[in-house]
């Protein structure tokens, strides 16, 4: 570069320099607000930035994975399960609709251990006992039994215990009750055990001679359950019906298919104790979805856990 061009580009810069520093209070003051406006821009982002940071934190904390030892059936509502409301019952029974009001009948009985609530129920129900619908009628004399205390009905199953079993609902479908049993003892009603599905339906409640143990026959609109109670004990037997198929099923070489639903198409007939501790019954056991069909006799010993099965005798 020449020496003009240089001083020229020197004398350019100074200039430049002046010009700056001749610039008037207001434009520094401009200047200076200028910069305390990037400042807290600053100071925003870093707040920002550090909830942000702070949040994915407290996130990432809360949904690290639950330590859950048992869920409860409460648990599961994430809301608090609704307390049993009689008078919705007693409402109920001032409709027209027959449906609801055989429902209120019978979920009456759980109003069992609040004595002004049961008063009030029995005065309610006593005008039912001549309803022209004999289900109904049938489901008032069962609940007002109950609630009287008289045990007179013979779906009430008295133990050796000196509790009593029973299932509300009493044979509203084609299959039997509803799959809920119930118990009395000391004066106290409470849901003693309820079947899952596929035993959507109570058949038949069979206490053993000596009252100590109930077997108990459930079923689907495909299939048929058994199992031996010892409700003071609490303790019960396998089901009956599949474990009778299974074993069956292994002692003739039958493939023995385990369905994801639990249906069996097999069923129980002439459930009987042959005594205090031994079940027996006829099994007709289906296998490979029902192609082939044997007909056994079940015996089962509760207290040993011992099952036989045996081929029905065709000529029987």
């Amino acid at each position: 570069m020449k020496r003009e061009e240089l001083y020229k580009e020197i004398g350019l810069i100074d200039e430049n320099l002046i010009e700056a520093a001749g610039h008037s209070m207001e434009n520094r003051k401009k200047s200076i607000s200028k910069k305390w406006v990037v400042l807290v821009a600053c100071l925003i982002l870093y707040s920002s930035t550090a909830s942000a940071l702070l949040a994915t934190e407290y996130y990432k904390n809360q949904n690290a994975e639950p330590y859950i030892r048992y869920l409860r059936a409460e648990d599961m509502e994430l809301a608090p399960v609704a307390r049993y409301d009689a008078e919705k019952f007693l409402q109920a029974l001032k409709s027209n609709n027959n449906e609801h009001i055989y429902i209120a009948i019978n979920r009456l009985v759980e109003c069992f251990n609040d004595q002004k609530l049961r008063e009030k129920a029995l005065k309610a129900l006593q005008p039912f006992l001549e309803n022209d619908n004999p289900k109904i009628a049938d489901s008032a004399a069962f609940a007002i039994d109950i609630l009287s205390k008289s045990y007179r009905s013979p779906y009430i199953f008295k133990l050796a215990d000196g509790s009593i079993m029973f299932a509300l609902f009493n044979n509203y479908s084609d299959y039997g009750s509803q799959n809920v049993l119930w118990r009395i003892k000391d004066n106290v009603l409470q849901e003693y055990l309820s079947f899952s599905p596929p035993s959507m339906y109570i058949t038949d409640i069979i206490p053993s001679p000596d009252k100590k143990l109930v077997a108990v026959v459930t079923s689907s609109n495909k299939s048929e359950f058994v199992q031996i109670l010892n409700v003071e004990e609490g303790r019960t037997s396998p089901e009956l019906v599949e474990s009778a198929r299974v074993k069956y099923g292994a002692q003739k070489k039958l493939d023995t298919w385990t369905r994801p639903d639990h249906e069996n198409y097999s069923y129980a007939d002439k459930v009987v104790w042959k005594d205090n501790d031994t079940l027996e019954f006829e099994g007709s056991l289906a296998y490979q979805d029902t192609e082939i069909i044997e007909n056994v006799t079940v015996a089962y010993q509760f207290s040993k856990k011992v099952m036989e099965v045996k081929g029905l005798d065709s000529s029987r």
